[in-house]
């Protein structure tokens, strides 16, 4: 059985990315996540590990993807200070891409934002995500990048 560690897991994707992985019984899924007890509808899902753990912090990012064959990052915020989309788009992605080449994992995954371009963008959260996906392919340029529009589904806020 492969294991993936699912950053964002608990949120609207993740949660649905998580049943999907856990519903083949080919994945073991791991979900670190500063709240756990936010996350009761992911603790029933088979082969799925609840790690509690603060992703921003390098040395705990690290043990959570130690031993993956998968890392996919799902984290985002869709309002916030410049410097909290600085910290969530890219930061974070930074550290996840050294992160995942130092363990050795090849595959990671990340989602962004449809919009992105290299040229200058007309919000914090599109230059973030941009800059994000800049830092990403810097550190690990085999990094999947998925750009979704607007995700509707089960349990959305829309």
């Amino acid at each position: 059985m492969k294991r993936v560690v699912v950053l964002g897991g608990t949120g609207f994707v993740g949660r649905a990315l998580c049943r999907r992985l856990a519903s083949t019984g080919r994945w073991q899924v791991c979900v670190p996540t500063r709240a756990p007890a936010r996350a009761g509808a992911l603790r029933v899902l088979p082969g799925l590990h609840l790690d509690a753990l603060d992703v921003h912090d390098p040395a705990q990012l690290q043990r959570a993807i130690a031993g993956s064959d998968a890392v996919v990052n799902l984290v985002a915020i869709l309002h916030g200070t410049p410097k909290a989309f600085q910290r969530a788009h890219v930061e974070l992605p930074r550290r996840i891409a050294e992160a995942c080449r130092a363990a050795g994992i090849g595959r990671l995954v990340h989602v962004s934002a449809l919009g992105v371009e290299p040229a200058p963008q007309p919000s914090d959260y599109l230059r973030s995500k941009a800059e994000g996906e800049r830092a990403l392919r810097a550190v690990l340029p085999s990094t999947t990048l998925l750009r979704p529009s607007v995700i509707f589904g089960d349990e959305d806020r829309l």
